[in-house]
C-alpha cells in the first residue's frame, strides 16, 4: 500500500514560551490504498505464498485414522494436507481462492460424527470434494455408516473411496447401509475385503486396492457390480479366474509368491505384474528380493511377453513389513522394498 501524509507542526509547540496546547484537531490525513492482491501478477503472488514454513500438524489437523494413535494405523505426516494454511489462504484474494479453496477440500478425512457436520450451508464445497478417506469402527455404527453413505452421495465429483480399517463384524452394517445408493463419478477404490459391498455401488471403477485379506469377496464384488472397466487391482491374491471376460482391459494384476499365475495369460493386455512378498514370508535378510522371487519374475516375464499390451511392460516386488499386504497410499510406510525389473 501507498500512504502518503503531510506532517504540519502546530505553532503552540513551536514556541518554548507558550506552553498552552492548541484546541485545534489536527489535519486530517486521507487514506490513500494501492493496488488490490488481485491486480499484484500471479507469479509474484504465488511467490509470496511459496515462502510459507511447513506448519506443524496439530490435533485439529490429524487425519481420522491417528486418532487411534496406534502405529498400524499412521501414515507419514507428509502425506497430510495443510487444510487450515489452505483455507486461511483462501480468504485473503479471489486468486488464491480460486486455487486454496479446491486444494483444501478436495481431499477429506471423516471420523465419527464428523460426518454429520456436513450440512446445507456448507453446500458450495461439495463439488470440491474428490477423494474421502475414512475408517469405520463399531464405535455408533448404525447412525454413522448410513451418515457415511449418504454423505458420499452429495459428493458430485467424487473420484476416491479410501477405507482404512474395518471389523469384520460389520459387513451387514456396510450392505445395509450402502443399499440403494450409486457413486458413478468414483474411479479409485481402497478398501479391506470386509468392506467389499461398496464396490458394488461403484459401476465406473478403473482401480481398486485391498488392504486387508486375500480380496476373494472384492472379487465377488467386482463380478456383482459389473465393473467392467477395471484396468488396475492390487492387492488382491485370491485367484482372477472370476474377472476373465468381464474386464478384459485389465493393464496391472497382483499376485502372491509362489501362487498359480496361469490366470493371468487370460488378459491380454496386461502391462505390469505385482508379486506380494507379505510380512510372514521368509526372506532372507543378505538375500536381494529379485534373487529371492527368480522363479515367480521368470513366470511373469513370460505372461507379460506373450501377450498383446504394446505398453512398456514390467515386473514390480513389493515386500510389506506389515500384517496388511496394501495399505492407503503406495508411499506408505508399510513397505519395506519396492523393485521394478523391466521386460
Amino acid at each position: 500500500m501507498d500512504l502518503t501524509s503531510t506532517v504540519t507542526k502546530s505553532p503552540s509547540l513551536d514556541s518554548e514560551s507558550n506552553n498552552v496546547v492548541s484546541t485545534q484537531p489536527p489535519p486530517f490525513i486521507p487514506f490513500q490504498t494501492g493496488p488490490s492482491l488481485e491486480r499484484i501478477p500471479d507469479d509474484i503472488l504465488l511467490d509470496v505464498v511459496s515462502h510459507f514454513p511447513t506448519i506443524a500438524i496439530d490435533d485439529s489437523q490429524r487425519s481420522c485414522y491417528e486418532a487411534y494413535c496406534h502405529p498400524r494405523y499412521l501414515i507419514p505426516s507428509t502425506l497430510l494436507a495443510r487444510t487450515s494454511t489452505l483455507r486461511a489462504l483462501s480468504q485473503t484474494s479471489r486468486l488464491l481462492r480460486s486455487r486454496c479453496l479446491a486444494l483444501a477440500w478436495q481431499r477429506t478425512a471423516f471420523w465419527g460424527p464428523n460426518i454429520r457436520r456436513l450440512d446445507a450451508s456448507m453446500s458450495y464445497l461439495l463439488p470440491l470434494i474428490r477423494t474421502v478417506s475414512i475408517m469405520l469402527t463399531t464405535y455408533q455404527k448404525a447412525e454413522i455408516i448410513p451418515a457415511f453413505a449418504a454423505c458420499l452421495a452429495t459428493l458430485p465429483n467424487l473420484n476416491t473411496i479410501q477405507v482404512i480399517y474395518t471389523e469384520t463384524r460389520m459387513q451387514t452394517a456396510i450392505k445395509d447401509a450402502f443399499r440403494g445408493k450409486r457413486f458413478p463419478s468414483v474411479r479409485r477404490i481402497s478398501l479391506p475385503s470386509s468392506a467389499h459391498e461398496i464396490i458394488k455401488r461403484c459401476p465406473n471403477l478403473e482401480e481398486v486396492t485391498c488392504v486387508d485379506g486375500d480380496g476373494s469377496k472384492i472379487i465377488q464384488s467386482i463380478v456383482e457390480g459389473k465393473c467392467r472397466q477395471v484396468r488396475i487391482l492390487k492387492g488382491i491374491s485370491a485367484p482372477l479366474t472370476r474377472l476373465v471376460g468381464l474386464v478384459p482391459n485389465l493393464t496391472h494384476a497382483s499376485v502372491v509368491v509362489n501362487s498359480d499365475m496361469s490366470p493371468l495369460t487370460s488378459f491380454p493386455f496386461l502391462d505390469t505384474i505385482e508379486i506380494l512378498v507379505r510380512w510372514y514370508d521368509s526372506v532372507p535378510v543378505d538375500l536381494p528380493l529379485s534373487e529371492f522371487l527368480a522363479l515367480d519374475i521368470k513366470k511373469a516375464r513370460e505372461i507379460l511377453k506373450g501377450n498383446k499390451s504394446q505398453a512398456p511392460k514390467t515386473v514390480v516386488l513389493t515386500q510389506s513389513n506389515n500384517c496388511w499386504d496394501y495399505r492407503v497410499d503406495e508411499t506408505d510406510l508399510a513397505y519395506i522394498t519396492r523393485e521394478t525389473v523391466k521386460v
